[in-house]
């Protein structure tokens, strides 16, 4: 496993580097002309470079300081692994885990078994907690709604300062939604915003659909949006006035009235008409105009 510093080797180990070796070494990237093992051992043994003397491989032996009774880590860490629950988050983690580790994104710049204690720890220390915050307030709830609770978990409760007694009472179905009066919110709609509201439009780049924006031109996006959703809104008002009025249809007759008649009595009519002349086929001998003359007519034969 490699760390940030630069590899300084000791004296019991060569100071040439394997050419599959893809840490850092100082100084390489201006070295030319050499084999990648030449150059890599006259930079490592060079005392003009500076480095943090540290080798670059870790110690994978057993450490010989017992940290199992000072380091409050390592209890959490073995509570957890002792327990009934996941076991894929454990004291020790091998390099090479995809799997998700969490509050790892804050632990960095150590060898990656060494970041998963300290991030699992921190996880299982939050985890009690939340769990003994859970326990103590259903001591209070017992306390208060008179149920028998163990005397040795009554010492751990703390001062109860709060005005309202567990179990708190029920008052509505479903819950209102809290908007603060101080801060902008962006929760409600435009569309039921008032009129009034400077804050009712949409932002440039919206590309929804907002009503009675088409016919209006010549202003920025939010003044048109503005004067649509007023225009949008009032009309709706109206229209759910009058659903709500009592609707009476009083229609009038009309006479419809024959002011000008399709056959003339004193007039025939005009040649090309195309429209039915009552008897015209038995007729002939006489123009158009003639013949047309008082089309309703009726003969009487002898």
């Amino acid at each position: 496993m490699t760390t940030g510093a630069n590899p300084r080797p000791s004296k019991a180990r060569s100071g040439r580097r394997s050419r599959s070796y893809g840490g850092f070494c100082p100084q390489f990237k201006y070295q030319i002309g050499e084999t990648f093992g030449k150059t890599t051992n006259k930079i490592l043994q060079d005392s003009t470079i500076s480095s943090s003397g540290r080798l670059v491989l870790a110690s994978i032996g057993s450490s010989k300081t017992n940290e199992d009774d000072t380091d409050p880590k390592l209890k959490l860490l073995k509570a957890r692994t002792n327990s009934w629950g996941d076991q894929k988050l454990v004291e020790k983690m091998v390099p090479g885990y995809t799997g998700f580790i969490p509050k790892s994104e804050h632990y960095y710049g150590n060898r990656y078994a060494v970041n998963c204690r300290s991030a699992i720890s921190d996880f299982e220390a939050n985890h009690q907690a939340h769990k003994e915050k859970t326990m103590k307030l259903y001591l209070i709830g017992a306390l208060q709604s008179g149920k028998q609770v163990d005397k040795s978990a009554i010492k751990t409760l703390p001062k109860l300062k709060s005005r309202h007694f567990m179990p708190l009472q029920t008052i509505a179905s479903e819950p209102k939604t809290y908007i603060s009066k101080k801060t902008l919110q962006h929760s409600c709609s435009p569309f039921y915003m008032k009129n009034e509201n400077s804050n009712k439009c949409f932002m440039s780049g919206y590309t929804g659909f907002v009503p009675r924006s088409r016919p209006l031109i010549g202003l920025g996006y939010p003044s048109i949006t503005h004067q649509a959703l007023n225009d949008f809104t009032d009309n709706t008002k109206k229209l759910t006035e009058s659903a709500q009025k009592d609707i009476s249809i009083q229609r009038q007759e009309v006479e419809v009235m024959n002011s000008k008649p399709i056959y003339p009595i004193e007039s025939g009519l005009v040649p090309h008409y195309t429209g039915h002349i009552p008897g015209q086929k038995f007729r002939y001998g006489e123009t158009f105009g003639h013949s047309t003359q008082n089309a309703m007519r009726i003969k009487v034969s002898c």
